[in-house]
């Protein structure tokens, strides 16, 4: 049981050493500061606060050991300089009108759609908790930002890392992103809608 539910996750185990390193280099240095800060001002900040900030401060971590990781394919890199700025559909779905050389292609072009949306998924659910007052459309700048940020670094460290700064990717971040403001703004309606139906 706990095989099967594990075997999605293998081909993103290259990411968990260097996220652990990232995080135990980060985290400490966090919680420095925010407890300077909680000393240093006049308004204390609630546990669930620092508990948000923390949880965004790990997903940060995790998402640049995701991201700007040298990978270890030069194919796609050298097959485009490092840099694809058109979108392109059949990329985007994996579909049967892009021409795979195998099924190992189409596998990794699987793994890359759904972990790109997977990725910032937690962002989506991170933004409105860190600034509430943050409504959908601004958190998705926020998201692109982050993204088209992520595309610039790996852009830039192409000699070393092997990266592909791709568009495509944007658009499944922002998609992921989208999804998790997505889950909250229902959350947050929900009991907004059920007290306006209580007041009628």
């Amino acid at each position: 049981m706990l095989r099967h539910l594990l075997y999605p996750l293998l081909p993103y185990r290259s990411i968990v050493y260097p996220f652990l390193v990232l995080s135990a280099i980060v985290v400490p240095c966090w919680l420095v500061f925010r407890l300077y800060r909680s000393r240093t001002s006049r308004h204390s900040a609630s546990f669930g606060r620092e508990l948000v900030l923390l949880a965004f401060v790990v997903y940060l971590s995790g998402l640049a050991a995701a991201t700007l990781e040298p990978n270890r394919s030069r194919a796609a890199v050298s097959a485009t300089d490092g840099l694809e700025l058109r979108p392109n559909l059949a990329s985007l779905t994996c579909s049967s009108a892009m021409s795979w050389r195998s099924s190992t292609a189409r596998g990794f072009c699987m793994r890359n759609a759904r972990g790109n949306v997977a990725l910032f998924i937690p962002l989506g659910v991170l933004i409105p908790l860190v600034w509430p007052r943050r409504r959908f459309w601004s958190g998705l700048q926020i998201a692109l930002a982050v993204s088209i940020s992520i595309e610039v670094l790996q852009y830039l460290s192409r000699p070393w890392s092997n990266r592909l700064a791709d568009v495509n990717d944007v658009i499944l971040n922002v998609v992921g992103a989208a999804l998790g403001l997505a889950v909250v703004s229902i959350l947050r309606w929900r009991p907004r809608a059920r007290a306006e139906i209580a007041r009628a």
